[in-house]
């Protein structure tokens, strides 16, 4: 209500005769108006009451003062004691309003208003006519029914206002008891969350819109050292460690500042100076018009996970300097043989690069037998604990370079795997080749040794032996070579050899296989060639070997001959017999004289 509400109408039968009593009354029957007024405000405010009742207090002092002045004049004692129970009355029930003003005031004003209704009737119509100069014919006396008809309008009136306010009080007082439980469940949801962030593990800090901190949690102040007190009122900055870049700390502001949540990492300072990592997520808190108003930013101490992680980078970036330290091709394989980790070498031998390495199964890089055999050994890693292998590793455009493999079985983060190393043995296996060939051949002509050439005539004699083919063997033996040696000197004699070697390569057939069997003899394996055939293998040497001339020194040359036996294999003939039977055959090329050939001829069985 905006107007004043008429609870009481001031009535002509109220008059005293007493201008000033009068208009004190009048005062009075204002009041009740104005306190009227205030419970029937559809925004009641106990601060309207207290207001009221300050002015009723004022009221009684200026009015009480007055009347008991005038009763002294009278010089009526129990007029004066009667008139200052009803001033106690009047104060009693002030104070007990203000008192009940601050828990109940819509009750308080009502019942207030009741008594000064009942008050003022029975004050002005009971006592103030004692007063002299009242006229008679105003004020109702002691008529009891007068005095009724003044106050029931009055009483209806309050009536109607108590009515109206009781209903607006029950829905009042259920709205107030929804609030209050819905006030009661969000303590119980805030004590939750304060005791949440109370006892989080995470550093909470809560700052206003201008980055002011105005919250730590417990966590906060037990990390970094400052105290509750230390950090409010201060910027985030106090944790500043210097060692974050600028740049990160803009790309935070612009985008909480646009109402978005930011994560990301701070290097911080403790208040010991003691640096610590931080994990942060800050987001904006809005108010119901959509304005950022604070930001809560959660951060969690993952300095011991960084530690760690720096201690397992600086091991990784160790384990990675001596393996690519390593002198060959590091590898570490999976159960299933894939390939998890590798040397830069590995990547640079095979042409490609190590993220196209990685996940390749370790048989890929191998074919045929090698493979299978791989497949074996990393198979006997993981049984046995340990191997090693020869194989030729495919390295593309269809090459492929032998290596030598080893395997160790290990257990990394409770896996196990296979690492290893490859040795490039190019050089070895050329070396070995040298090896062999020095091992098996005559330094001075460049044929096979003897022990090779036995080898060889052997294989070819089982063969013969196994498919039924014929086989021929060529004796050799240079004429008159002491008598070389003995004029020309021992290099003449090298020489000799070295040009029968020269003569034998370049006239024998390709498949045919010479070799020197000591000294001046040797001999010659003709697979698949019968008694007739090597006859005319045989002279066609002969006759190249009698045909060459070697120097000896400046001015001096020297011719030689050969004399040659020759044994074809009969029936499961053995190497041995086949010699025996070429030897017997160039004795007698020998002894008849010299620079023959002669084809043994068996005699046949008597």
């Amino acid at each position: 209500m905006s107007e004043e509400a008429v609870i009481f109408e001031w009535d002509p039968r109220f008059e005293t005769g007493l201008e000033e009593m009068d208009r004190q009354h009048r005062s009075l029957v204002g009041l009740i108006n104005s306190l009227g007024s205030v419970l029937l405000s559809d925004s009641f405010s106990p601060d309207g009451l207290d207001r009221i009742l300050e002015q009723l207090e004022e009221f009684a002092d200026t009015h009480f003062a007055c009347e008991e002045s005038l009763m002294a004049k009278l010089d009526d004692r129990s007029g004066l004691d009667f008139r200052s129970a009803s001033h106690s009355d009047f104060l009693a029930r002030i104070g007990e309003a203000r008192l009940n003003s601050g828990e109940r005031p819509l009750q308080a004003a009502a019942s207030l208003l009741s008594f000064l209704l009942r008050w003022l009737l029975l004050h002005i119509s009971d006592t103030d006519r004692a007063f002299p100069g009242k006229s008679p014919e105003a004020g109702c006396g002691n008529d009891s029914a007068a005095r009724l008809d003044l106050i029931l309008p009055a009483m209806n009136r309050l009536f109607d206002i108590l009515a109206s306010r009781s209903e607006a009080l029950d829905v009042s007082r259920k709205k107030l008891e929804q609030e209050a439980l819905a006030r009661q469940r969000a303590e119980i949801e805030f004590h939750k969350l304060s005791s949440a962030v109370s006892h989080s593990p995470m550093c909470i800090l809560v700052t206003d819109s201008k980055g002011i901190i105005e919250y730590v949690n417990p966590k906060f102040t037990e990390l970094t050292g400052y105290s509750f007190e230390e950090a409010i009122g201060k910027k985030p900055s106090l944790l500043a460690s210097g060692m974050v870049a600028r740049e990160l700390y803009r790309e935070m502001w612009k985008t909480i500042s646009s109402g978005q949540e930011w994560r990301g990492e701070f290097v911080n300072r403790k208040r010991n100076g003691e640096l610590y990592w931080d994990q942060a997520s800050i987001s904006p808190v809005f108010d119901s018009g959509g304005k950022i108003t604070h930001y809560v930013s959660i951060q969690e101490n993952i300095t011991e996970s960084r530690i760690a992680s720096e201690h397992l980078r600086q091991q990784k970036e160790f384990s990675d300097v001596i393996i690519n330290s390593l002198p060959g091709i590091f590898y570490m394989l999976d159960q299933k043989g894939n390939i998890v980790r590798v040397n830069r070498q590995f990547p640079e031998v095979l042409g490609r690069s190590e993220a196209e390495l990685l996940g390749t199964n370790a048989l890929d890089l191998f074919v045929g037998e090698d493979r299978i055999v791989i497949e074996k050994r990393i198979a006997e890693v993981f049984e046995q604990g340990d191997s090693r292998v020869e194989a030729n590793l495919q390295v593309g455009n269809g090459r492929s370079i032998p290596y030598y493999f080893t395997g160790h079985r290990t257990m990394i983060d409770g896996k196990i795997y296979l690492v290893g190393l490859g040795t490039d043995i190019t050089d070895r296996r050329v070396l070995e080749k040298q090896l062999l060939e020095q091992a098996r051949t005559d330094m001075l002509t460049g044929l096979p040794n003897r022990r090779h050439f036995m080898e060889l005539a052997e294989s070819e004699c089982e063969r013969a032996n196994r498919y039924g083919g014929p086989l021929s063997l060529m004796m050799i033996d240079l004429d008159g070579f002491k008598h070389i040696n003995d004029t020309h000197g021992h290099q003449a004699g090298d020489q000799a050899l070295a040009a029968f070697a020269e003569a034998c390569r370049k006239t024998i057939r390709v498949n045919d296989i010479p070799g020197r069997i000591g000294g001046e003899e040797f001999a010659v394996i003709l697979p698949e060639t019968d008694g007739k055939r090597a006859f005319e293998v045989a002279e066609r040497l002969r006759r190249a070997i009698a045909a060459r001339i070697v120097k000896a020194g400046q001015d001096a040359s020297f011719g030689f001959t050969a004399s040659i036996g020759i044994a074809t294999r009969a029936d499961d003939s053995e190497l041995d017999r086949l010699i025996a039977e070429a030897d017997r055959a160039l004795y007698s090329a020998k002894s008849t004289g010299k620079n023959r050939t002669v084809l043994f001829r068996r005699q046949p069985a008597s």
